[in-house]
């Protein structure tokens, strides 16, 4: 957020200086602006452009899952998932996993997988938690899984946005009590009980509870 306001407020004086006929170095404003924005962190626009990019990706390929699923045509959604799309893929790697078919939930995980790969919060969320916390046949990677966990959260998957604040707050090894009240406020905007709950222990409230791992299903 505090990203944010700068890249704004460096944007916003550059566009006013421009308005009022002040001269602003580069051949126009616009590319003013643009360097302004790089030099505050290079770092964040890049990351920033990823996920955009990304989400542009998953958005365009929703309508094609939207309309098998609209038909009720198992046969296509199949279809769609060896095919790659990752709406599809998260579909059956759900429908895999919560069966009590070794095979099919050795699928499930290659599916859901296959979905995080291409970036779709909820596939990335469940792959990331399970290798942040060793669990479920994953091996301990806190902070590859973290890392999974914070693509699903920017992707505004609340769920996440959640878990990468317990992990900022409680993890050993992670602990950043900024990040984590970042995250917290994040997921309140966006609705969470749980988030508020967590804020309100964090500036003196009831005591931190433990992470409470995921369930064996998705």
């Amino acid at each position: 957020m505090a990203v944010m306001m700068r890249t704004f407020s460096a944007a916003a004086l550059l566009l006013a200086l421009s308005a009022c006929g002040e001269a602003v170095d580069g051949p126009t404003a616009e590319e003013a602006v643009t360097k302004a924005i790089a030099a505050l962190d290079p770092r964040a626009i890049a990351e920033a452009a990823k996920d955009k990019a990304e989400a542009d990706k998953l958005a365009s390929l929703k309508p094609a899952f939207d309309a098998a699923m609209a038909s009720r045509d198992p046969l296509k959604l199949d279809e769609l998932a060896d095919a790659g799309n990752p709406w599809a893929l998260h579909r059956r790697a759900v429908e895999r996993i919560a069966s009590h078919d070794f095979m099919l939930q050795q699928g499930g995980f290659e599916d859901m997988e296959a979905a995080s790969d291409q970036g779709l919060p909820e596939a990335l969320m469940w792959v990331g938690r399970r290798k942040a916390y060793g669990i479920e046949g994953y091996k301990l990677q806190p902070n590859s899984g973290l890392m999974m966990m914070e693509r699903a959260a920017r992707g505004g998957n609340v769920e996440a946005m959640v878990a990468v604040a317990e992990m900022y707050e409680q993890d050993a090894y992670m602990q950043d009590a900024k990040k984590a009240r970042s995250w917290y406020e994040r997921a309140v905007s966006a609705g969470s009980t749980q988030a508020k709950d967590a804020l309100t222990r964090m500036d003196g409230g009831a005591p931190a509870a433990e992470i409470v791992e995921p369930p064996v299903t998705p």
